[in-house]
């Protein structure tokens, strides 16, 4: 149980008792990895760029991920308050438990295991689809399936293995993703000087240009993942610690990385016309602007690595989803049988397994129907998990205010500022996503779009099973997001 000094004062947790020594344990830099893993800088680039500029604000994109950088770094002044007081397993299931009351938190619960659920189904999918494509560039024949089927096996072995294991395995794949990306930009900047960064990108017309809300939506969804690290306080060899601080590293170091490469890239393109020449582009627009600036040598690498970029991504997520799974299961809201822990491996390996089965599963129904993976399923799956994240993201914020605002004294000004501006770009991001989630999706089918109405079903039987549970098992409820895992 958390402990309290007084029932008035914030909940402290003692740790010493409940994270011994263990092997296997993450240290701070390792979460990093992970943490930056699931935001997956090379994917997000590649795919979501051109998007931002073509059907965006074009030259004005780098305001879009200037504003989401600042709002998800308020957000990470008080997520890293809370957390320094709550650790758990939980994450924004907790949070939202202690700010707005344990119905909402069991409703958010339930919506967590469908966004992440549904973004490893999609990301073990995509990476079936792009290996297949580099496979047949180089004259192999090999079907999405068996891609996708070592994807599962592949990442399904990691995660039971040890976080550790998998998250060094990401520290390699992120360091060489990102130096294509670095090196990228420097032949950007040595080719073209200080045009690289032009000032028209920041004209005061474009904070308020027309496609905004599309630039928006693109510039957050490439942080999806950056809040995961509180998910992994049971294997953090210093939860209190390593957690608020990885999130601050991880959330700046991207949002810098972002906002820079969106720069230079619109500077590669040219201000004038940088939509057109997007558009001309296609989704092709980084790895052709690679190969300009790079060589085709380089942008052939890029594509591959783009590849380990979404394996990598899919790693960090079913990570994330499986600890979810455990975090309920411990609760009581999901069979216990999926809370058991290996304490040797330090890994939650029966939830690590349900996720697994559960993506075989959805794959194996893609598979059965002979759906193009790309044109109808992958979109849908990633677009419905980063709508869920987002609207975790837009929740926990709401929920850190409630909790800052009632602990102000301790909190001080400059936290408690941040958190009302987190509330309120993460609920102006969450609109963002909901208005052009079709775009995300990339499908305008009529059902398509009734997608995202699954979130609020889920919410409202959370809340009414909560209200059950309160009635029918009352010790069960009100142990709810108390004991510390």
């Amino acid at each position: 149980m958390p402990t309290r000094a007084n029932p008035k004062e914030p909940c402290v947790t003692d740790i010493s008792d409940r994270w011994p020594a263990r092997p296997h344990q993450l240290s701070t830099p390792y979460i990093i990895f992970l943490v930056i893993a699931a935001a997956a800088p090379l994917a997000s680039m590649i795919g979501n760029l051109p998007i931002a500029i073509e059907r965006g604000t074009g030259a004005n994109v780098p305001i879009s991920f200037l504003i989401a950088g600042a709002i998800l770094i308020a957000f990470t002044t008080g997520y890293a308050f809370i957390g320094r007081r709550i650790v758990s397993t939980g994450a924004f299931y907790t949070y939202v438990t202690e700010g707005l009351g344990k119905p909402l938190g069991v409703g958010t619960a339930y919506c967590a295991i469908i966004s992440y659920g549904t973004f490893a189904f999609g990301l073990a999918a995509a990476c079936g689809y792009f290996d297949e494509q580099v496979a047949i560039a180089i004259g192999f024949d090999v079907s999405w399936k068996i891609f996708a089927a070592i994807s599962v096996l592949l990442t399904g072995l990691l995660n039971y293995r040890s976080m550790d294991v998998s998250s060094k395995l990401l520290a390699v794949i992120i360091v060489v993703e990102t130096a294509v990306l670095m090196v990228f930009d420097g032949t950007v900047i040595a080719a073209k000087g200080g045009a690289a960064f032009p000032l028209a990108s920041f004209a005061p017309g474009g904070w308020a240009a027309t496609g905004t809300g599309v630039s928006l939506m693109t510039a957050f969804t490439c942080f999806v993942g950056f809040e995961s690290g509180a998910l992994y306080s049971k294997e953090a060899a210093d939860p209190a610690r390593s957690i608020p601080l990885a999130s601050y590293i991880s959330v700046i170091a991207i949002g810098v990385f972002y906002l820079l490469t969106a720069w230079i890239t619109v500077g590669a393109l040219g201000p004038d016309g940088a939509k057109a020449r997007a558009a001309a582009y296609g989704g092709t627009l980084v790895l052709d602007l690679i190969k300009r600036y790079d060589g085709e040598i380089a942008s052939d690498v890029a594509g591959v690595l783009l590849c380990a970029s979404m394996l990598a991504t899919y790693i960090a997520i079913h990570a994330a989803a499986s600890r979810y799974v455990f975090a309920l299961a411990r609760e009581g809201l999901l069979p216990r049988v999926l809370a058991r822990f290996d304490e040797r491996r330090n890994v939650p390996v029966a939830a690590t397994l349900a996720i697994s089965l559960a993506t075989v599963i959805c794959l194996g129904g893609i598979a059965s129907v002979g759906a193009d993976p790309y044109a109808a399923v992958i979109p849908v799956l990633i677009g419905i998990g980063t709508l869920g994240i987002i609207a975790l993201q837009a929740a926990a914020a709401i929920a850190i205010m409630c909790y800052v605002i009632r602990r102000r004294k301790e909190a001080g000004p400059i936290v408690q500022g941040a958190s009302v501006c987190a509330a309120v770009g993460l609920g102006v991001a969450l609109t963002s996503v909901c208005t052009n989630f079709t775009l995300l999706s990339t499908v305008s089918a009529p059902l398509v779009a009734w997608l995202p109405a699954i979130y609020p079903v889920t919410l409202a039987a959370g809340l009414a099973f909560s209200v059950w549970l309160r009635q029918a098992r009352p010790h069960l409820y009100a142990a709810l997001a108390l004991a510390e895992h």
